[in-house]
């Protein structure tokens, strides 16, 4: 690659370099400036976000690649990266509230959620592994400190500890099954492994195997979901909407690209693994979430079960590659609105150092802050499927992706669990609508009431008219397909 080539390459990644420079211009100006000025970081983060999302719209016209075919700037990354960047946008501006009401320090804060949605967009695009990692590295290692930012919380500190130990756990899993596939191929582009794999191979399945395991553990999903509950639980409560969109989002971006561009020779094997993965984990995470009565923790399982609805359509993917990928990419996006709002919520509750976490939190909020109450019934309703919501749209079309593919079984106990699922989110609205008051509810927080009704708003309109960004998943679905030719 010559110097006016990477030249090029640089200006085409312009949404991935404005987000890097913002974090470093807040890491810089944090420690120049003193007290209410910091404020002022918040602003330039919100800023750098918004640049980044104006870049990110001209890929959705102009597909091309970069740096050698290393990055594709394609539809299906820009529907992603708009994942990642409306939740990290609207994940800012909940942090806001928060940070002041919990005493955390403020600028590294904004930088490393900005750091961690760069390293997310990176991912989306990815097609040879070496980007990949970079990617995942760049978002778990911001997203580890995230995890424990809140330095004077025992609970926070583990959390941080146990993610970096699991984190760079799978991380060694990941990259020992790159290494392998590297051996078995001599190449780390996913089209060339795809041209050249072998079943037969020891190293090919060996490696297959290995790299689909770091990706379950970066979806959470069964049998790699156990740290979820604990991560989830002593993260700060907007870290752990912000990660819980985020980090998911962006697995299953590189989880689709490799499986369809670097492992279409053995679709019918990880198919079939991963039915069974999906099963299980919609399962688990919603039997869990029943006995819980934290709902930090409640929401961590029901993230969970969520990852395995998901994995649905990746699965029916198999039967009619564009309805099930574009059923995953909209699912994936719904959940971000409706669990971002559900843990903004929590945020907006939080106050005095103290997180809402426990059910007796939200005691009788109707009484005192009824338009917070209506804001999280919409949330809870629309993550248990009832219409007219985002959420049922968004099973609706995972469902009917996976009747269509005739996977009919997975279906059906999808249906189940997401009949299940309804028994513990409306346990919330029993604790909010008809319960007594048992704490006193913070001040109105203007800033966090900005984010919230924006998420209450595309969750009931995005539901009630879902076409417009159910047509925005499709495009995006076809665009990937015809990056490498699938039909």
């Amino acid at each position: 690659m010559d110097l006016s080539e990477l030249f090029k390459s640089t200006l085409l990644i312009g949404p991935e370099i404005a987000l890097i420079i913002t974090g470093i211009i807040v890491m810089v100006v944090d420690p120049l400036i003193k007290g209410e000025r910091k404020r002022n970081l918040f602003w330039i983060a919100l800023v750098g976000l918004a640049v980044g999302f104006i870049l990110n719209l001209e890929r959705f016209h102009n597909g091309t690649s970069a740096f050698s075919g290393a990055l594709s700037l394609d539809g299906f990354a820009a529907y992603f990266n708009l994942i990642f960047i409306i939740g990290a946008f609207l994940a800012t501006i909940l942090s806001k509230d928060y940070i002041e009401s919990m005493n955390l320090r403020i600028g590294e804060y904004y930088a490393l959620i900005i750091f961690s949605t760069s390293g997310m967009m990176i991912l989306s695009s990815a097609r040879e592994f070496m980007s990949l990692f970079l990617g995942f590295e760049i978002m778990s290692v911001s997203v580890y400190v995230l995890s424990g930012f809140n330095r004077r919380s025992v609970r926070s500190a583990e959390a941080g500890i146990k993610y970096l130990v699991l984190g760079g756990f799978s991380s060694a899993i990941l990259l020992y099954g790159i290494a392998l596939i590297y051996g078995a191929s001599g190449t780390i582009f996913l089209d060339e492994i795809a041209a050249n794999f072998n079943a037969s191979n020891p190293l090919y399945l060996a490696g297959t195997a290995l790299i689909l395991t770091g990706f379950i553990f970066k979806i959470g999903a069964f049998p790699l979901h156990q740290w979820v509950p604990d991560i989830y639980e002593g993260a700060p409560v907007t870290v752990t909407g912000f990660m819980s969109v985020g980090v998911k989002a962006a697995a299953f971006a590189i989880l689709l690209r490799v499986l369809f561009e670097g492992f279409s020779g053995i679709e019918a094997n990880w198919m079939q693994a991963l039915w069974i993965v999906s099963a299980f984990t919609m399962t688990i995470g919603n039997l869990a979430a029943i006995v819980q009565t934290s709902i930090k923790r409640m929401l961590a399982y029901s993230s969970i079960a969520h990852a395995g609805y998901a994995l649905v359509g990746v699965v029916a993917s198999y039967g009619g590659k564009e309805l099930g990928l574009s059923s995953v990419m909209y699912y994936l996006f719904a959940y971000m609105v409706m669990n971002l709002g559900a843990f903004g919520v929590l945020a907006y509750l939080s106050k005095d150092g103290k997180e809402c976490e426990t059910f007796d939190d939200i005691s009788g909020i109707w009484r005192r802050k009824p338009l917070t109450a209506i804001a999280l019934g919409i949330f809870m309703f629309s993550l248990a499927g009832i219409p007219p919501t985002i959420g049922f749209f968004a099973k609706y079309r995972v469902f009917l992706s996976a009747v269509k593919a005739e996977f009919f079984w997975l279906a059906i106990i999808g249906i189940l669990n997401s009949v299940i699922s309804a028994y513990y989110y409306l346990r919330v609205l029993v604790y909010a609508y008809m319960r007594e008051e048992s704490v006193v509810f913070p001040r109105f927080k203007p800033t966090s009431v900005v984010a919230l009704t924006i998420l209450t708003i595309g969750t009931l309109l995005l539901g009630i008219l879902p076409l417009n960004s159910w047509d925005l998943a499709i495009k995006a679905a076809g665009s990937f397909l015809l990056t490498f030719g699938a039909k």
